[in-house]
């Protein structure tokens, strides 16, 4: 064997070790990690039968989702790349030019709260889950072309309620912190609420001092 073609092995185990850890990496982002260009990479791509991160998306994104019992794949705001049900998940955003302000590209909150909040409802272990308070810092402006990765973990259980931190960052910084209230509730439950609008949910009923939650996604 030549020393060339050993090489040549060696670069495609790195890099299908780094799409293992990262199946959402760019062929560029690639080309960066095992120092060669983008051609090298798609040309081992090509030889070890791996599509372009564009045509990988969907299948993961999918086999992820089975794990989710509370937002289907069309709810959530981003790419999904893991999940842990009531631990922790990560979700990641390609952001666009339509997703920004004209004049200045930065990237409208709404839309980095909601892969945020999303990706807390996605964790929990509920049949339905609604968010029922938020307390977000937004650190850092989100620029059109940007990727943003959001991680969520589960941080503290309190009868019905869950408390969801989730951190996000593009490439060079953070941009966002935030925890949110989660209720879990049962497809019955959930379903006497809608009938009751002021019903409280802490034990299945009126409970002083506690806030009816929002309806999801809506904050």
């Amino acid at each position: 064997m030549t020393k060339k073609k050993q090489t040549s092995q060696l670069r495609q185990k790195q890099l299908q070790a780094e799409l293992e850890k990262n199946p959402f990496l760019s062929d560029e982002q690639l080309a960066a990690l095992l120092n060669v260009s983008i051609h090298t990479v798609r040309a081992d791509r090509r030889q070890k039968g791996i599509p372009e991160v564009r045509k990988r998306n969907p299948d993961l994104s999918s086999g992820l989702f089975a794990r989710a019992r509370t937002l289907s794949q069309q709810e959530i705001v981003g790419d999904v790349l893991e999940i842990n049900i009531d631990r922790d998940g990560l979700s990641l955003l390609d952001t666009t030019a339509e997703m920004g302000l004209k004049k200045s590209g930065i990237i409208r909150g709404h839309v980095l709260f909601a892969q945020a909040n999303t990706l807390a409802n996605a964790i929990v272990d509920a049949e339905v889950a609604i968010t029922g308070e938020s307390r977000v810092r937004f650190i850092a402006a989100v620029y059109a072309g940007e990727r943003v990765l959001a991680k969520a973990r589960v941080i503290g259980v309190q009868r019905r309620r869950k408390q969801v931190r989730v951190q996000m960052k593009t490439r060079e910084k953070n941009v966002f912190d935030g925890v949110f209230t989660i209720y879990c509730l049962t497809e019955k439950l959930a379903a006497h609420f809608r009938m009751e609008p002021g019903a409280e949910i802490a034990r299945g009923g009126p409970e002083a001092g506690e806030e009816a939650p929002m309806e999801k996604g809506d904050e």
